[in-house]
């Protein structure tokens, strides 16, 4: 369906031009700045592969996790010398820990990188002195954990990683001063300075429910980050491949509505503090709404 508000022209070249080289324009339009990505487009549109994204109904939701792909783990492994390589000073912070060896720094992973630095910033300015603690949920093999020494080489911080099996036992190794748990009810009877989610939250089934039982360790702070929120839409799944990536593998993840999910932190004790942007849009195929990328900073309200 073509909207209304569509300027003539492009709805005129929509009409006449194939489909094929419309979405290929989509794909390139929306690619990510300095992932090498233009290549697995055009395949992808000549070949007709699936599209990265996709929306799909919520009872398509994989029973398996896509994230156990071995692909997960040796792909970052591999990636690991660079991604350290590039967060050493006096190197600007601009690569993501996804993006292929030799990438370039960019504003868009600085941006993050910067967001984090922040939040751990107002962390430690409210505990002169003390080590603070964070739990890192979804924090993968441990590149957090590296930023927050590489940001504040001079304060303490306890840093607790929670992810599946797979990755933990290899950040052991990557990052062995890190705490690594692959146990989600023994990470949460914890009370934390901050919890920081980047990126992960969306893939959980009931992503609601576990929002919950992190609000209820009562920690101080919470931070969700690289998070796809849609303003309109209620919550809908949408399956990633993120072949391009180096993983092989898919999974299904929210799109969530962004003042229901301010609303829930709201209801569980928590007043949002801080909303921040993220430069990543994808364009994803037969949703009801594209997405942002956000980040949000909550408070506990009774602090």
């Amino acid at each position: 369906m073509i909207s209304p508000h569509m300027p003539s022209l492009k709805r005129i070249a929509v009409l006449l031009l194939p489909p094929i080289v419309t979405d290929l324009l989509r794909a390139i339009r929306n690619r990510h700045d300095g992932d090498g990505g233009i290549v697995q487009d055009i395949k992808d549109a000549v070949q007709g592969s699936a599209p990265e994204w996709e929306a799909v109904p919520e009872a398509d939701w994989m029973a398996s996790n896509g994230w156990l792909h071995s692909s997960i783990v040796a792909t970052q492994v591999e990636k690991w010398p660079d991604f350290r390589a590039s967060v050493s000073a006096p190197r600007a912070l601009g690569v993501a820990h996804e993006a292929k060896p030799g990438a370039p720094a960019n504003i868009s992973p600085h941006n993050i990188i910067m967001t984090f630095g922040y939040v751990l910033g107002r962390v430690i300015s409210a505990r002169p002195g003390t080590p603070v603690r964070v739990l890192d949920w979804g924090g993968g093999v441990g590149h957090y954990a590296v930023l927050a020494k590489e940001l504040f080489p001079e304060t303490a911080v306890s840093y607790t990683i929670m992810d599946l099996s797979p990755l933990i036992e290899a950040g052991r190794t990557c990052v062995p001063d890190a705490v690594f748990t692959a146990d989600i009810d023994g990470a949460l009877k914890a009370s934390y300075d901050l919890v920081y989610a980047s990126s992960s939250l969306q893939y959980v089934r009931d992503v609601y429910g576990l929002l919950g039982r992190i609000a209820d360790t009562g920690s101080r702070w919470i931070m969700v980050c690289r998070m796809p929120f849609v303003d309109v839409s209620d919550d809908f799944v949408v399956v990633q491949r993120p072949q391009r990536y180096g993983y092989d593998t898919e999974y299904t993840g929210w799109f969530l509505n962004r003042d229901k999910f301010v609303k829930f932190m709201q209801s569980r004790g928590y007043r949002l503090d801080r909303e921040f942007l993220n430069d990543e849009r994808p364009q994803v195929a037969n949703a009801p709404e594209q997405c942002s990328y956000r980040g949000f900073l909550f408070k506990r309200a009774d602090d």
